[in-house]
């Protein structure tokens, strides 16, 4: 088992944790079953737990923040693995990887110069079998040729990401998410 793998196990085995603890704190605000029915038989904790409303409403708060405890770590966990994607390069030296922010910042550089689009927003998958996928986000100015433009964006950028960082672009999809219009009575 490699430690990426043993790491995501213990993430998911702590999360069950703290779910099921959260459960169990949950019923128990609710008199759902008792306490001592669980673990040990003292009227001490009986009368701690349920001996005002109060109690059950603090009890019932700590299940609450412990799930959106779990919640928050699944989402921080995603947005983790996310930032941490790099490329990795094999050349006759060794091993080169390069962020995808990396990557998301040579996109945007390729582009300058093309008056066409006011605005860029790359997005890059990494596949397996080597290479990326890119989805460009674009904006783009009014009265422009769109086939004309993306098969334009796509060449260049295909041949600048391959010349500057030795990565093979299998697929570039262009989406054009606004056009912008400009008064022209100024």
């Amino acid at each position: 088992m490699g430690k990426k793998s043993f790491n995501n196990l213990i993430f998911i085995l702590f999360l069950a944790v703290i779910i099921f603890f959260s459960g169990v704190i949950f019923y128990l605000s609710l008199r759902r079953f008792s306490l001592e029915s669980l673990l040990f038989k003292t009227e001490l904790c009986y009368n701690l737990i349920y001996s005002n409303l109060f109690n059950q409403i603090i009890l019932g708060w700590i299940a609450f923040l412990l799930v959106v405890l779990a919640i928050y770590l699944i989402w921080k966990k995603g947005q983790y693995n996310k930032a941490d994607l790099s490329v990795a390069q094999k050349t006759s030296f060794g091993e080169i990887k390069i962020s995808t922010n990396s990557i998301k910042q040579l996109i945007l550089k390729a582009m300058i110069g093309m008056i066409e689009i006011k605005e860029a927003r790359p997005e890059i998958n990494i596949l397996k079998k080597g290479g990326i996928i890119i989805d460009l986000h674009l904006s783009v100015k009014q009265d422009v040729n769109i086939p004309e433009l993306s098969e334009k964006t796509q060449r260049k950028l295909k041949e600048y990401i391959l010349e500057t960082s030795g990565i093979e672009t299998k697929e570039i999809k262009i989406h054009i998410d606004k056009i912008f219009y400009e008064d022209k009575e100024k």
